[in-house]
């Protein structure tokens, strides 16, 4: 159904839902980010002193990357929910929000609890349920391309998680 074919309740919902997937992703991220503020980045006297792989991307590119990466996730989400639904087929956006979770829980506990070693556990984690609902998106008939949007963002995650883990075996003395 296009959106020709919608009548003016149908247009207001997809519109309502499309705000909501939005705020959900770009909106939790920026509240993790607000959380994290003074535990990330330049700000953070834990995260300067911290010995860095030699391909450790300046702090201000971490701002710019996650809300090109959330947006594509929430138009993601949003093109499978108008296949979908949350009650017709859930388990592609039961997947997702789970992803999503993790995504939130791994900035708590690298930032927040300063634990390297286990957020690089929980960002393995991360990597498989973004591969699920990546092949869970891409079996809702019609919507064969939304895996594509999250590409950049599971591609982010490898090279934060390349990140996260010569970070942890830099700094591990510091730990024990």
């Amino acid at each position: 159904m296009g959106i020709k074919d919608m009548n003016r309740k149908g247009i207001l919902i997809n519109v309502a839902v499309f705000v909501g997937f939005l705020i959900l992703c770009m909106g939790g991220g920026g509240l993790m980010g607000a959380i994290t503020r003074n535990d990330f980045g330049d700000s953070s006297e834990w995260y300067t002193k911290l010995i860095k792989p030699s391909f450790n991307p300046p702090s201000y590119l971490f701002g710019i990357v996650w809300p090109i990466l959330y947006l594509l996730m929430a138009i993601s989400a949003f093109a499978v929910w108008t296949k979908t639904g949350i009650t017709k087929e859930p388990a592609p956006l039961v997947i997702f929000f789970i992803q999503l979770a993790l995504n939130f829980l791994w900035t708590l506990i690298f930032g927040k609890a300063k634990d390297l070693l286990a957020a690089f556990v929980e960002i393995l984690v991360l990597i498989v349920f973004i591969v699920l609902t990546m092949v869970f998106f891409a079996r809702v008939k019609g919507r064969a391309w939304t895996p594509l949007l999250l590409l950049p963002y599971l591609a982010w995650v490898c090279f934060a998680t390349a990140l996260n883990w010569n970070l942890y075996a830099l700094n591990k003395e510091g730990d024990e």
